[in-house]
């Protein structure tokens, strides 16, 4: 189906009111057909309903723009309230689409480089979320736990997640370590390895974006950490199996729970601007032991004693 449920989705006319407070009205979801966004979706949805809401739910058709269209225009017709929108361009269409209309995103991903959160930003006032990055401070916090060496971390960015890059440099700076952000193309990669070693970069901490990484520069990385014995922590369980150090990832589920959180504050009066861009509460860890002892990197037993996944261990 191109989209679920749309026809149930009617116009109860809601809109935001001269003191920034949402009228009564029905609930629009939106999101993008991956699986992370429909297990967020998922979950929110659960949520919302149980706490009263009418929730109808709209997949957008990305690849069929003459699809797309008509989802889009359905969906303007029918002036939901409040739109719930998971995935990146989800969001940015239902901004586009439904205008004064409050909306809350989850899954995005470098959510501080997000066009709809720049200072410029019209769609600004209305907006709020949770991203689907871990909080730059906790982020800090588990290098400095996992690798009490590191000294100097590389975060490899493009252009468009240099804000995003730029919190991880501010979050160590405050806690003593030194974050190097450094400009990296995939089309490039060798280069961006060179400045990892020009810079005197003891690790790595990876974030996700595509105009770096693709499966091939991820497993470059991958070897240049263990070739030199420096760590890697990543955004990806998968990308943990594959050998990196460790890792910080969301649970999509409690992203999605999350953000009907944020819904419910804002149907109940509080203003989009007073929320903000919001981290996930519930982060997953894993530590891979086999590369911590390749790489010649003792893990304190203390750092498995909250539900951190073991990986890389032999049967």
């Amino acid at each position: 189906m191109l989209f679920c449920a749309l026809t149930g989705l009617i116009a109860l006319g809601g809109s935001i009111d001269v003191h920034g407070q949402v009228t009564a009205g029905r609930l629009g979801v939106v999101f993008e057909p991956r699986e992370p966004y429909r297990l967020a979706v998922d979950a929110a949805v659960t949520s919302l309903r149980a706490a009263g809401h009418e929730c109808d739910l709209i997949e957008l058709p990305l690849g069929d723009e003459a699809a797309l269209q008509v989802a889009l225009k359905q969906l303007a017709d029918a002036k939901p309230t409040v739109l719930l929108a998971a995935g990146p361009t989800a969001a940015s269409r239902a901004l586009e689409t439904c205008a004064d209309v409050p909306v809350v995103f989850c899954m995005v991903p470098n959510a501080l480089d997000a066009a709809f959160l720049a200072s410029d930003s019209a769609a600004r006032r209305r907006v709020a979320g949770v991203s689907s990055d871990i909080d730059p401070t906790e982020q800090v916090e588990w290098i400095i736990r996992t690798y009490p060496r590191a000294k100097k971390v590389g975060v490899l960015h493009s252009a468009r997640t240099a804000k995003t890059a730029a919190s991880l440099g501010e979050a160590g700076q405050k806690r003593g370590l030194d974050v190097r952000t450094i400009p990296a193309n995939r089309d490039e990669f060798p280069q961006a390895i060179d400045a990892l070693d020009r810079q005197g970069c003891d690790s790595v901490l990876m974030i996700p974006d595509a105009q770096v990484f693709n499966s091939a520069n991820v497993e470059r990385l991958l070897l240049w950490g263990l070739r030199q014995k420096k760590p890697l922590w990543t955004f990806s369980e998968n990308v943990v199996k594959a050998g990196a150090f460790s890792g910080l990832y969301c649970d999509s589920a409690a992203v999605g729970r999350q953000a009907a959180g944020v819904v419910e504050e804002v149907v109940r009066g509080k203003a989009p601007t007073a929320i903000g861009l919001r981290y996930p509460q519930t982060v997953r860890r894993a530590v891979n032991v086999h590369t911590a002892e390749m790489i010649e990197a003792p893990l304190d037993e203390q750092v498995f004693t909250s539900g951190v996944v073991r990986l890389g261990e032999s049967p």
